[in-house]
Parts: structure tokens; C-alpha cells; sequence
């Protein structure tokens, strides 16, 4: 789901970027960070906004990503490297912070790699996530799977996939678990907008994420219907043009014990 990085910007670029200063402001980053599962770098370059950040490291398990993001900086505080979540290559209390973006769902055991970014960060410090928040009124994310829900009522939902973390008792949970202290967590919301219709759909059918992976399993004629229900759902009678659809998330931020 995650190989083509270009692809993935067209599908997913213009939210992240939204959401990671969002992000960013909510933490209170500053010092020495280390950005997991970085993907295409929209974090770690909302980050590296703010002057107060001395290196920001950002970690991906894809190296096709980690080299797209290479490809888009040359801000002396920024590098880049291929890695595991689960396994970070960093010594004990390595970073002043440690965050991850939009990646904890697809970490296969996201408790562990909370624990690892709490190792590798120092006392004091904040540990902290933002995820797609699917308890309702998040259209970026549920207006393809509610096109979709006539044509197939087991297309998988988010709010339906165990260990989703889109609520903020999931994700609180997932940080106590590691036992972090001071947890906080708010839901960020924002406008992300589209210049037509095809700019929200083509980017869908590129075989990026969830959304790409559920387009490219099923057949043309049920992709089409998808499709005329999902036109139907945002543009309805208007003329075609610019629109806006809400998207929401869930942060989540804590401290190592000192």
C-alpha cells in the first residue's frame, strides 16, 4: 500500500501537509526529534518550520519513501534513514522528542513501537501521534467507504478495523501502555480542498493506502459504481468545480517518566 511516493503525495500529500503544523503547534516541538514512519517527510518539514528545533531524524520501513523525502531537502538539520518502528536503531534517550504521523495503525505492533519511542527518548520528554479520527463528521476519510457501503456492505471501514486508533481512548490507552505520564489528547480539525472531482478520485486509484488497496481488489463495473456514487455524494447537481471537505484527527501527546 505504501510503495509509490509520487503517487502517494497526489493521494495524501495535501492533508498531511495540513495536518502536520497542526500537529506540530499542539506538541510543542523543539530540540533534537525524531519523526517515525515519516513516509514522504510532511512532518518532519512542518517541524523544521520552527527554529527552536536543532535535528529532526525521520524513519520510514519504506526506502522508496525515505528516498523521495531525501530528494526534497537540504536543511542541514534534516536527515533521513530506512527503519522499523517496532526496532529503532537509536541508542536510550537519543531524542528530545519522538512523533509519528498517520502511522500507528499500520505499525504491526503498534504497543511495542510506543515503547521503543519512549526508550529512545529522553526523561522529560514527549512522545506523541495524530490519527485519522473515525468516529464520524471525517468526510477526507469516509466518504469512499460510505459510496461504497451499497455495493458492499463489508467494505472495511476504518471505524470497523481493530487497532485503528482513531478514537481518543484508543490512543490514550496505546500511551499509558507504555506508560507515559501527563497524557493529553485533541481532536484537530481542518479543511482540505479539491479543485474538482477527478482531483479527489484519480489519486484514489493509484493503489496507495487503504483507499487505493479497496479500488484496485474489486471489479471495473463496481469501481465505476463506486465512483458515480462518490460524484454523486460531493458534487450532486452543482457545476464541478472547487470544494472543501472536512477531515479530522485524533493527537495524542505524553512525557517519559524522569
Amino acid at each position: 500500500m505504501f510503495e509509490v511516493a509520487e503517487a502517494y503525495e497526489r493521494q495524501r500529500g495535501r492533508s498531511s501537509k495540513l495536518l502536520a503544523p497542526l500537529f506540530a503547534e499542539f506538541v510543542g516541538v523543539q530540540g533534537e526529534i525524531l519523526d517515525v514512519g515519516c513516509g514522504t517527510g510532511a512532518l518532519t518539514f512542518a517541524i523544521a518550520k520552527n527554529q527552536s528545533v536543532s535535528k529532526i531524524v525521520g524513519i520510514d520501513l519504506s526506502e522508496a519513501f525515505v528516498a523521495y523525502a531525501r530528494s526534497k531537502t537540504d536543511d542541514p538539520r534534516i536527515s533521513f534513514d530506512s527503519g522499523d518502528a517496532q526496532h529503532l536503531p537509536f541508542p536510550d534517550a537519543s531524542f528530545d522528542q519522538c512523533l509519528a504521523l498517520l502511522v500507528m495503525r499500520f505499525i504491526p505492533d503498534a504497543p511495542q513501537a510506543v515503547k521503543e519511542m519512549r526508550r529512545v527518548t529522553r526523561p522529560g520528554g514527549v512522545v506523541a501521534t495524530a490519527m485519522w479520527d473515525n468516529t464520524g463528521g471525517n468526510d477526507l476519510n469516509d466518504l469512499l467507504w460510505v459510496a461504497g457501503l451499497p455495493f458492499d456492505p463489508n467494505a472495511p471501514q476504518d471505524k470497523d478495523q481493530p487497532g485503528s486508533y482513531g478514537t481518543a481512548e484508543e490512543l490514550s490507552s496505546l500511551w499509558a501502555s507504555a506508560g507515559l505520564e501527563n497524557i493529553e489528547a485533541k481532536n484537530i480539525g481542518f479543511e482540505c480542498g479539491f479543485d474538482s472531482f477527478e482531483d479527489l478520485w484519480q489519486p484514489l486509484t493509484e493503489g496507495q493506502g487503504p483507499a487505493g488497496a479497496y479500488l484496485r481488489g474489486i471489479s471495473d463495473d463496481h469501481r465505476m459504481a463506486v465512483r458515480n456514487r462518490l460524484r454523486q455524494n460531493v458534487v450532486g447537481d452543482r457545476t464541478d468545480g472547487r470544494f472543501m471537505l472536512n477531515a479530522k484527527a485524533w493527537a495524542v501527546r505524553g512525557t517519559v517518566p524522569k
